[in-house]
């Protein structure tokens, strides 16, 4: 990796942000002349002029514009790399990596409570569909489903899944007492969610249904359902949400318990870290709540959910 001298970026940074050699001088804390010598240094080192010096002001040459564009983008990335590195060395200070529609519907809702415990936490979510390379990401634990795991990491089981048919509340073609032979008679959304699980369950040799519109993502599918335009196979961790606020609607009784099941992630370098033993704890509670009452009738609410379940009180 070709890299000039980081004294002369930061000073050829400097005075093409402020304009000036003194003022850049006193930002960096060093003389003018100091200044004016990092200055030649980086144009000797590049080979081309960087400042005009035609006049009496500084002034940036063309190719001295687009280079101090560069080089403020890239030391505004090192500074910020460092200053998320040494947070995340604190123990008040966690990176969790989630799968984005996870995130939206059922773990971002129940951060409040997270909150309301650990006041001074700093929770930082990557969310991504990649399969999380700890070696590379800044990453303390992932929450991922499926079974995800390797030499170089530890897992532990978070909570169990199922499928159901929802739509929108009031998506005049359902009242929510569909058979499932009458449901998959419906125009549907697709979000790439497999179909066998929940046709066993349901006892149905109908195959899948064909979709009227095709969404990669879940939160868009959910927002077409919202809008009517169809029913939609979908997690429960996914839809709990709007069933409990009450624009979702289950259109079947049949629940489906999906192979699969979420689990938490970590590198062994986070192994025993009082940080992530805190969130784990929490995180377990409400994974182990959402278990309990997932095979409970659901009461709409036109309430927003806060975090977790709503309770009587």
């Amino acid at each position: 990796m070709k890299l000039p001298p980081l004294s002369a970026l930061r000073a050829f940074e400097s005075v093409a942000r402020l304009g000036s050699v003194t003022q850049a001088a006193n930002e960096l804390h060093v003389t003018h002349s100091a200044v004016s010598h990092q200055l030649k240094l980086l144009e000797s080192y590049l080979n081309v002029s960087l400042i005009d010096r035609t006049g009496r002001r500084v002034a940036l040459t063309p190719e001295g514009r687009i280079y101090g564009y560069q080089v403020r983008h890239a030391l505004q990335q090192v500074a910020s790399a460092t200053s998320r590195i040494n947070m995340r060395t604190q123990n008040e200070h966690l990176t969790v990596a989630v799968l984005p529609s996870f995130a939206t519907h059922w773990l971002v809702p129940r951060l409040p409570d997270f909150y309301a415990q650990y006041p001074h936490w700093r929770i930082e979510l990557l969310a991504s569909l990649e399969i999380i390379d700890f070696e590379t990401s800044p990453a303390d634990c992932a929450i991922r489903f499926g079974r995800v795991e390797s030499a170089a990491t530890q897992s532990e089981r978070l909570m169990s899944e199922w499928q159901l048919l929802v739509a929108g509340a009031h998506d005049a073609r359902f009242d929510g007492h569909q058979t499932p032979a009458q449901a998959l008679q419906a125009a549907f959304i697709n979000n790439n969610e497999s179909w066998g699980n929940w046709l066993t369950a349901a006892q149905s040799d109908a195959g899948e249904p064909e979709a009227m519109l095709v969404i990669n993502d879940s939160s868009v599918a959910l927002e077409a359902v919202r809008n009517n335009m169809g029913a939609m196979l979908s997690r429960l961790s996914i839809c709990d949400a709007g069933l409990r606020q009450g624009w979702l609607r289950q259109i079947t009784s049949i629940r489906a318990a999906h192979p699969s099941s979420y689990h938490l992630l970590w590198p062994n370098r986070s192994h025993q870290s009082d940080k992530l033993l805190i969130f784990t704890e929490w995180l377990k509670a409400q994974c182990a709540q959402f278990e309990r009452e997932s095979l409970l009738p659901i009461a709409p609410t036109d309430k927003p959910l806060a975090f977790g379940f709503l309770h009587s009180d």
